[in-house]
């Protein structure tokens, strides 16, 4: 069977949206196994060296990110893998998902599923309604992951063939108001020599510490309860993990430089390779429970200040394990 493409409209509300969690899809009454609870741990040690003409740094960096977040399924099995590995069939899934999802909610809008003016009354429903939030960032967030239904339901070609396989693939999605923990550790200390000016002749020593050890703040912590989408093959009892939230740690930056010593409030870069190696590695199809190290070039710096121009080498030793029960 010959996938039908969605439309644009709804392939973007389809990203924006299943990266919330569907929350709508999941409820509280289902039976065994709907709600389960990821966990991930994530570090990286590395050092760095920085060169710009006769200015130089060395750094190193110690990462700690340990976040888990309760997650809930509606206790079906699909005949679909909601994160198949292949780009246009995953995004034919997850339109067709929502497509399904919207068509019994549009009745429960009151809307006529068969009017020409359909996709009009639904903007105008959901532009309302978004008004209606107040700029409140989770009052929009479920605002518009109701609507992206319902439009997918008006919008997209039927698709439903997708699903007619065996059902094997439990769903699951971040709700409103789940039990989570966000802790975030990052120390980055630096020693060197810079100068002034463009063309820098003279140089002078320079210390930088960056630390941090944080919890998330509210917006973070509701923010991570709709961010995870997880699939669970129960046939071959494997996961895939649509992207993994990688929380920055809030510390104090201390710089001396030019014989100052500056202090400020900030959040501290996470290590730029870290997010890809942690997608990679948890993308699946991966054991429920397990674990991945590699050792990460560092060749952005590890301060995020890239004005300073030159040259970054260095390396990390990175690690991650995951657990879903």
């Amino acid at each position: 069977m010959k996938m039908k493409l969605p439309r644009t409209f709804s392939s973007l509300a389809t990203a924006s949206v299943l990266m919330l969690g569907v929350a709508g899809a999941a409820t509280a009454q289902d039976a065994a196994d709907t709600d389960r609870t990821l966990k991930v741990d994530i570090t990286i040690d590395g050092a760095q060296d920085w060169k710009n003409g006769i200015q130089w740094a060395k750094v190193k960096s110690s990462q700690r990110y340990e976040i888990s977040t309760a997650l809930r399924s509606d206790g079906k099995l699909y005949g679909a893998n909601l994160l198949a590995l292949d780009r246009d069939e995953r995004l034919a899934i997850k339109s067709e998902f929502l497509r399904q999802k919207g068509q019994k909610m549009i009745a429960q809008s009151g809307l006529d599923p068969d009017s020409p003016d359909l996709q009009r009354q639904i903007s105008s429903r959901m532009q309302k309604d978004m008004f209606d939030c107040k700029g409140d960032s989770t009052c929009m967030g479920q605002t518009s992951n109701k609507w992206a239904m319902i439009m997918a339901a008006a919008v997209e070609p039927d698709n439903s063939a997708l699903f007619d396989h065996e059902p094997r693939y439990r769903f699951y999605f971040g709700y409103p108001g789940c039990k989570n923990t966000i802790r975030a550790r990052n120390v980055i200390e630096a020693e060197g020599e810079t100068g002034y000016g463009r063309e820098v002749d003279e140089v002078q020593p320079y210390a930088l510490k960056m630390s941090g050890d944080s919890n998330g703040t509210e917006e973070e912590q509701a923010g991570l309860c709709e961010f995870f989408t997880v699939v669970v093959d129960t046939i071959d009892d494997k996961m895939y993990v649509e992207n993994v939230n990688i929380p920055s740690a809030r510390g104090t930056s201390v710089r001396t430089e030019f014989g100052k010593t500056e202090s400020r409030e900030l959040e501290i870069p996470v290590a730029a390779p870290l997010q890809e190696f942690v997608n990679t590695n948890m993308r699946g199809p991966v054991a429920l429970s397990g674990s991945a190290q590699d050792e990460l070039s560092l060749n952005l710096p590890l301060d995020g200040n890239s004005t300073v121009l030159g040259h970054f080498v260095g390396t990390g030793k990175a690690a991650v394990e995951w657990s879903f029960e």
